[in-house]
């Protein structure tokens, strides 16, 4: 029986994985949140701050995990350029607190760190591949990076079985408003019920990314949690770029209702890499793994999810 813990459980790429994980039979599942009374059918949920020391050592202790999917995070740029101090305390502090845990209750487990390509510096036509320089363009990507080498860190001191994963921009069913195309399909469901006027508020359109399907990157997490080996690091992505205009499009193709769209300046960044594409061949090569989702029947699947939300 494998005991898998998933950090952040409440989270929207850990509904997609934790429903994966479950449906292998020797698995026994444990989450961890601060969400109050949130759980999970056949998870065993401990409500705790990731952030609270002598709170993770008890848990972990009580656990003592063979594989641990630490995705507990502030995740999204935005947040952190508002919230940079949040963002370190969650994103650094909390797993250097996971880290010390797991040495000393469970030192031979897996440990898949979730971290972001936006720690890749940027700037040509080229897909970034792992070996791409890196370097802090804002507080997320800070706080990922120094993330990233904590887990070198334990790596080479202790041993541990640390895997960086950097994952690029995914979305699809049940991602929160605060993400871009989760954000236009919201308005656009919104608008559609008539509880908006058809007007869709957006920022730098020009801004290209390689965008996965959610249901895709929990199955590549999957997959590299039962088979990765410390110091390894791999990027998940689809290989694809689009710009934001594209997807926008995409979505404005589903709408049941004609939509303007309307530039909003409050929406832009302070600094925003201009095109960021993957390079999955690591991925393909070590797991054969590869998407199944076309982005269109992504972004279906998400505005059908923001059209059957609760008002």
């Amino acid at each position: 029986m494998n005991r898998i813990l998933v950090t952040g459980c409440s989270g929207f790429l850990a509904s997609h994985l934790l429903k994966l994980l479950l449906r292998q039979d020797r698995n026994k599942l444990f989450g961890i949140t601060e969400v109050p009374g949130f759980t999970y059918p056949d998870v065993e949920v401990f409500q705790v701050d990731i952030r609270r020391r002598d709170d993770i050592f008890h848990v972990l202790g009580l656990i003592r995990p063979d594989v641990t999917f630490h995705l507990a995070a502030v995740a999204n740029v935005g947040f952190a350029w508002k919230n940079p101090q949040l963002t370190y305390d969650v994103n650094f502090m909390g797993t250097s607190i996971l880290l010390e845990a797991l040495q000393a209750s469970a030192p031979d487990s897996r440990l898949i760190l979730m971290s972001s390509a936006e720690v890749y510096q940027t700037g040509g036509d080229d897909p970034i591949s792992e070996n791409s320089a890196t370097i802090c363009q804002n507080p997320y990507a800070l706080s990922k990076l120094a993330m990233e080498m904590l887990g070198d860190l334990y790596w080479r001191a202790f041993a541990m079985n640390v895997c960086k994963i950097r994952a690029f921009n995914f979305t699809g069913p049940g991602q929160d408003a605060k993400f871009v195309a989760a954000d236009f399909a919201s308005q656009i469901a919104r608008i559609e019920r008539g509880e908006r006027p058809p007007v869709i508020r957006v920022g730098n359109l020009a801004a290209v990314r390689d965008f996965s399907d959610v249901r895709d990157v929990a199955r590549y997490l999957q997959v590299i949690g039962g088979k990765s080996v410390g110091g390894e690091v791999f990027n998940l992505c689809s290989g694809q770029a689009y710009s934001i205009r594209q997807v926008l499009d995409i979505l404005l193709a589903q709408a049941r209702v004609s939509i303007r769209v309307e530039v909003d300046a409050n929406r832009f960044r302070p600094l925003d890499n201009p095109r960021i594409l993957g390079d999955c061949r690591l991925l393909r090569s070590r797991f054969g793994l590869r998407p199944e989702f076309p982005i269109e029947k992504t972004l279906l699947d998400l505005l059908d999810y923001w059209r059957e939300s609760p008002r």
